[in-house]
């Protein structure tokens, strides 16, 4: 007698875990107008139009080995620009306002750091006095001095107010940097973090070990957020114009094991404390070329080999292949066209 049998049924194999894309460049649909002007840390600093593809140094600004940076208050530009002392030492900077980038700027005079306003109509400033003396000045952007101000560390870096105080940084650049909300008027503390990536007018964005938390400055309530992605770490985080969103670059500068740089853009909602991810990415890119901003009208711009924006509705940034200057630092902002 024949027998017959059958093997006992084996479950399907998993699917694999989901996996990013390979690298590539940014991929997107070619525009000759994007809406914006671009305002740029190159030296001496310039703007470009992207739809024209054209550099201008800014009027005004210092040339010279110097370096730049450049911030955005409002809707204004405002430039820092420092001389060197030595190798390592930079003098304070000189902060000139833009108005117009094709005039003349607003002279604010000097400071070791600047941070906008919460009514986005001035900047707080610190102020070297020599000596190892400095202090913390509120200057509107047209140069009115709000008195003297108070007596402020040296080593203090001013982020950003927002209507729950000012968010400063002290001991800048130190193993021992703590960032602090305070109340501006008196110095006293509201809160206080080891490291503080993003503040808007209701929430600060928290690093922790190896994750993100939300504080909410309405009702202190700490939420933890997973990284969305588990190779690189986040660099540039910048707010929407709006305060619901920020933009966080998260950079890898071994991908794989190799020599090769990628920048991973993703959006985190501080609502829902979702993410959504920037399409092409990761893109292969030199990390200290990238800048990350927002445009007037909600997009997010992204600055590399090529100038890009993208409206988080739409499934594609739009490329202006504009040449762009070589040397420039990772910072840039947006201004309407003009």
């Amino acid at each position: 007698m024949l027998a017959g049998c059958t093997a006992t049924p084996q479950p399907a194999p998993a699917p694999p875990e989901p996996t990013s894309p390979p690298p590539s460049k940014l991929d997107g649909i070619p525009v000759d107008y994007t809406g914006f002007r671009l305002i740029m840390a190159t030296s001496p600093p310039s703007m470009l139009d992207p739809a024209k593809g054209v550099t201008t140094p800014l009027p005004g600004a210092p040339s010279g080995d110097r370096v730049n940076d450049v911030i955005r208050v409002g809707k204004f530009p405002v430039v820092l620009s420092a001389g060197r002392c030595g190798p390592s030492c930079l003098e304070p900077s000189e902060v000139f306002v833009y108005g117009d980038p094709k005039n003349e700027p607003w002279k604010l005079g000097k400071a070791r750091s600047v941070a906008p306003s919460a009514d986005e109509t001035g900047v707080w400033l610190i102020r070297d006095d020599g000596n190892d003396l400095c202090r913390l000045q509120f200057v509107s952007l047209l140069g009115a001095e709000r008195g003297r101000g108070r007596p402020a560390s040296c080593t203090t870096a001013v982020r950003r107010e927002v209507p729950q105080g000012l968010l400063i940084t002290v001991n800048a650049g130190t193993a021992t940097a703590e960032d602090v909300l305070i109340d501006p008027a008196t110095g006293r503390a509201v809160h206080q973090f080891p490291r503080v990536l993003a503040i808007t007018k209701d929430r600060m964005l928290l690093a922790e070990l190896t994750e993100f938390s939300v504080f909410d400055l309405r009702n202190s309530q700490r939420t933890p957020v997973r990284w969305p992605v588990t190779n690189g770490k986040p660099g540039q985080v910048v707010p929407s114009r709006d305060g619901y969103k920020v933009a966080v670059l998260f950079g890898d500068p071994a991908w794989q094991g190799t020599s090769t740089q990628t920048a991973d853009v993703w959006v985190l909602a501080l609502d829902t404390l979702t993410w959504t991810r920037a399409p092409s990415m990761p893109i292969v890119t030199p990390l200290n070329r990238v800048a990350v901003e927002w445009s007037e009208d909600d997009a997010l711009v992204l600055v590399t080999d090529v100038v890009a924006s993208w409206w988080l509705d739409r499934p594609q940034w739009t490329i202006a292949k504009t040449p762009l200057p070589a040397e420039r630092n990772p910072s840039a902002v947006t201004i309407a066209q003009g």
